[in-house]
């Protein structure tokens, strides 16, 4: 078991893990580590592709030496047209790299948008970095699950602030997705 007091967790992402349109001390992992008493790193950053994420991974993950990271993007992939291949490939280096500097990384399955163009494409991420996660003996955070509305596939109402990013109760709500996450990992042998 990973002493609580030599967990440092960062997140690598883009407003969703910055915690626009707020700030990162009102984000999820904010109030994750706070409830946890674990130090973390915020290094998301607003309007940030997996492309963006790989090439800062060293600087804005590495550099501060966490014994995690959660990674989680796609949405501006989404956005852009970017095809799943290419997200899902960019989500396995920042693995890999994670793993080459001895961090656990997690992947971050990310929140739905109510923009149904981008959700399409968006679902299929999720899908890949499940199936990815499953056959790499890596956890994943079920984000999309708590947040989605059954019925209309968008994000729950009353968690978001303009279909795509999610105001204080939907932080909040994802940061307990997280910490039911992290404390089944920390209580592994």
């Amino acid at each position: 078991m990973i002493a609580i007091n030599n967990v440092k967790i960062a997140a690598i992402g883009d407003s969703v893990t910055y915690g626009f349109p707020c700030s990162p001390e009102q984000s999820w992992l904010y109030f994750a580590a706070k409830e946890l008493a674990v130090e973390q790193v915020n290094s998301g950053v607003n309007g940030d592709t997996t492309s963006g994420m790989l090439s800062r991974f060293a600087s804005d993950v590495c550099r501060h030496k966490p014994s995690h990271v959660i990674i989680m993007g796609g949405t501006n992939d989404a956005y852009e047209g970017m095809e799943v291949g290419q997200v899902v490939g960019n989500i396995k280096k920042m693995v890999q790299l994670a793993r080459d500097n001895q961090i656990t990384p997690l992947i971050g399955l990310p929140i739905p948008c109510n923009d149904w163009s981008a959700e399409i494409l968006l679902g299929e991420c999720r899908e890949a970095m499940q199936e990815y996660a499953a056959a790499n003996d890596l956890i994943y955070i079920d984000f999309y699950a708590a947040m989605v509305d059954e019925d209309t596939a968008e994000i729950k109402s009353g968690l978001h602030c303009d279909g795509v990013h999610p105001n204080e109760a939907g932080y909040r709500l994802m940061a307990d997705v997280a910490i039911r996450a992290l404390q089944n990992l920390l209580q592994q042998p």
